[in-house]
């Protein structure tokens, strides 16, 4: 898709079935490659201490874990954000509930990661990580790029959007300057708080700061969820996007009926529905076109990726854009999300690296997959699995914990 300020141009992904949870046998992995034995788990916690705001509070460090998984004399490797302010987080208490994968086959394992999701049992945060692991082992083992075994069709690169967690308008600045730094200006989304004049101040000085052609995406976190009126509700948002806001995800606690209104009544305004797209394999069954014009596919919610896959072609069969999310992700998990992103031709992507929060893994990838380009752009050179390959050794030295299952 190609957005400039004021012209959105959607691109249609054509008529596409919908595919209602899948197992992992409906992809083209060899039953040989589902056989393996998974030989070893291990964990590596990475503390953040970089300040992050919320209309709902603030993080003043979290949590992260990264994962690797071994069989057939080869690695997988995944991430997930397991808590927030909880610089103590207990890796072997939280693991107990997936020791059990260990001496699984490759297949036994994913379709017990599915299962438990899927019967309400595990959470996304473990149920993320640990099948990015499983399914870039998977490709690793088979030799192909995942996304091909899963039959996913994107190439083309796929714009980065650049996050901004900032209350006060001077650090809001300086946060744009990196964006700018960092060549992720074109895409910036800013956090909101749910208080009007301070949301207006800083996005207005975000438009100045970045000029007229770069698309500002709003996150209130539905921090306006107090404003119960529909009507008042869509005037603050044209008002917002009238000072240079283009899309605005959940800015409420809305349901179906009052985003397809909410969209209906903010003019060019785009509303990006979140919460409601949660879990894939439930968002399926009440997506419905007229809630947005994007819609957010966010990591660490998402629960299962067959769905989200099957989530995107709906999505694309609709002439809706996707957006892919991020879970404030620092290492493993980036890549991978960016090549759901591309895989499922999605508007941009979040889930990007931040070095200047965290770059203890980062410093330990010997090669990765993706890549910004010069457009700002994530682009794929597509390797077996998702193309991770890390010094495991600097990786143990640099986290904070570390466990061997």
């Amino acid at each position: 898709m190609n957005h400039s300020r004021r012209k959105f141009i959607q691109q249609s992904g054509g008529a596409l079935p919908i595919l209602l949870a899948p197992s992992i046998f409906s992809y083209s992995s060899p039953t040989s490659v589902m056989e393996v034995k998974i030989d070893e788990i291990n964990l590596f916690l990475i503390n953040v201490t970089k300040e992050r705001n919320f209309s709902f509070g603030v993080w003043k460090n979290r949590q992260h874990v990264m994962f690797n998984i071994k069989g057939a004399n080869h690695i997988g490797w995944g991430e997930t954000k397991v808590a927030s302010n909880q610089p103590d987080f207990d890796l072997a208490e939280w693991s107990k509930a997936f020791k059990k994968l260990k001496g699984m086959t490759l297949g036994q394992a994913i379709e017990e990661v599915r299962n438990q999701f899927l019967s309400g049992h595990w959470r996304p945060i473990i149920t993320e990580g640990l099948l990015m692991t499983l399914y870039d082992l998977m490709g690793k083992i088979e030799n192909k790029p995942t996304v091909k075994i899963w039959g996913l069709e994107g190439q083309d690169p796929v714009p980065a959007i650049f996050c901004i967690l900032e209350k006060e308008e001077e650090m809001v600045v300086k946060q744009a300057q990196i964006a700018i730094d960092q060549n992720m200006h074109r895409y910036v989304k800013i956090k909101m708080f749910g208080d009007f004049e301070q949301d207006k101040k800083n996005i207005s000085a975000l438009r100045k700061f970045l000029g007229p052609d770069a698309f500002i995406l709003g996150d209130p976190n539905r921090g306006y969820k107090y404003i119960k009126d529909l009507k008042e509700l869509s005037k603050i948002m044209i008002a917002l996007h009238e000072a240079g806001m283009d899309g605005v995800e959940d800015p409420s606690s809305l349901n179906k009926e009052e985003l397809i209104y909410l969209q209906a009544n903010v003019g060019k305004l785009s509303i990006v529905p979140d919460h409601i797209m949660r879990p894939a394999a439930k968002s399926i069954e009440y997506f419905d076109e007229r809630m947005g014009d994007y819609f957010n596919l966010h990591p660490n919610c998402m629960g299962t990726f067959a769905e989200i896959n099957d989530i995107s072609k709906v999505i694309r069969a609709s002439n809706k854009g996707i957006m892919i999310g991020d879970s404030s992700l620092i290492g493993a998990a980036c890549s991978f999300w960016q090549q759901i992103a591309i895989g499922n031709q999605a508007s941009w992507v979040e889930a990007m690296e931040k070095p200047q929060e965290q770059d203890a893994f980062l410093n330990c990838i010997l090669e990765k997959a993706t890549h910004l380009n010069k457009d700002g752009k994530v682009a794929a050179d597509f390797k077996p699995g998702f193309g991770l390959k890390v010094d495991e050794q600097k990786l143990i030295s640099l986290a904070n914990a570390y466990l061997n299952i």
